[in-house]
């Protein structure tokens, strides 16, 4: 395997790197790509490490009450900051990636990026079936063999609670920067709404009024080091001692993490005390998002069956803080 590494040590030069090789490949951890490489799922010929830019680093807390991570922020700097305590969900989803060595490398923007998984892509070559999938450059999806595009899992423990809070994105670009819903930026297939000369610089926490209330949930067959099978990230915000703003993401629920419709018009006004009442209706409604994906550790039911736990288990959380 012979590949070229370029390391710019700031943005300017990022820019002259995607201009003299337009189809390097950012790397920052290096957690998500690596496997991958390894197990020859693919190959890149020029990789451009984002590590030697401090620009993308770092935890900013704004006038307006909006915080700035930047994407190379390691996912252990996050659990390690006493100010970003009060975003409990952020927190629990950080220090339940994977295990303690690869949350001392992989950054925050990597896990919102990371790529869709499936049992039947993510296999060494020895493992490969003859007819490659749609992510492997063929024409069929092995999980749904009737299926027009790829249905496989996108497993970020981060992202479905960066969602919840209304985070936004900023993208940096040679040219421009855009800022744009976090939510906005998963696609069908697993494609991820970015240009290959634009790199994501920063995740932005918008600011509240009230009091936080935020949960992040998650079901494996092991303890640690694993991908969740489906999530639940909950947030509320009260204000004047009734639910003001509310949102429910499940994660591992398909292709992109989804936002519960419904759950705002559902909850707001209510007491925190008086969730429990409305407990079947949200395990209803959330476990209606989670796609009825299927592999070798779990069946459809079953998945929908832990949506549904999960869910409470998050409405109890809260109630019991």
């Amino acid at each position: 395997m012979v590949f070229q590494v370029k390391r710019p040590t700031k943005l300017s030069d990022l820019w002259d790197v995607f201009t003299e090789y337009p189809e390097a490949y950012p790397i920052a951890g290096g957690t998500d790509i690596l496997p991958r490489l390894n197990q020859g799922i693919e190959h890149h010929d020029v990789f451009v490490s984002l590590e030697g830019i401090q620009e993308l680093r770092g935890i900013s807390f704004k006038e307006d009450g909006s915080i700035s991570i930047g994407a190379l922020t390691k996912l252990v700097e996050i659990t390690e900051t006493p100010d970003l305590n009060i975003f409990k969900a952020l927190n629990q989803a950080c220090s339940k990636v994977a295990s303690p060595q690869i949350r001392n490398q992989a950054t925050i923007g990597g896990n919102v990026l990371q790529e869709n998984r499936c049992v039947y892509f993510n296999q060494s070559v020895s493992w490969r079936r003859i007819e490659p999938c749609f992510k492997l450059g063929g024409d069929k999806c092995y999980q749904y063999t009737g299926s027009p595009k790829c249905v496989a899992l996108f497993q970020s423990d981060v992202a479905p609670v960066l969602m919840s809070y209304g985070a936004n994105a900023v993208w940096k670009g040679a040219r421009k920067t855009r800022t744009v819903p976090l939510s906005s930026i998963y696609m069908e297939a697993g494609k991820k709404d970015k240009t290959p000369d634009e790199i994501l610089a920063e995740l932005i926490i918008p600011p509240f009024s009230g009091v936080l209330h935020s949960v992040y949930v998650r079901e494996t067959i092991r303890r640690s080091f694993d991908f969740p099978l489906v999530s639940c990230a909950l947030t509320l915000i009260e204000k004047d001692s009734t639910i003001d703003s509310a949102c429910m993401v499940m994660g591992s629920a398909g292709v992109m993490p989804r936002i519960v419709p419904g759950v705002e018009d559902l909850l707001l006004g209510l007491k925190i005390n008086d969730l429990g009442a409305k407990i079947e209706e949200l395990r209803t409604m959330g476990s209606k998002e989670v796609f009825p994906f299927k592999d070798s550790r779990t069946d459809v039911v079953t998945r929908k069956n832990f949506a549904k736990a999960l869910i409470k288990k998050a409405i109890n959380s809260i109630i019991n803080a």
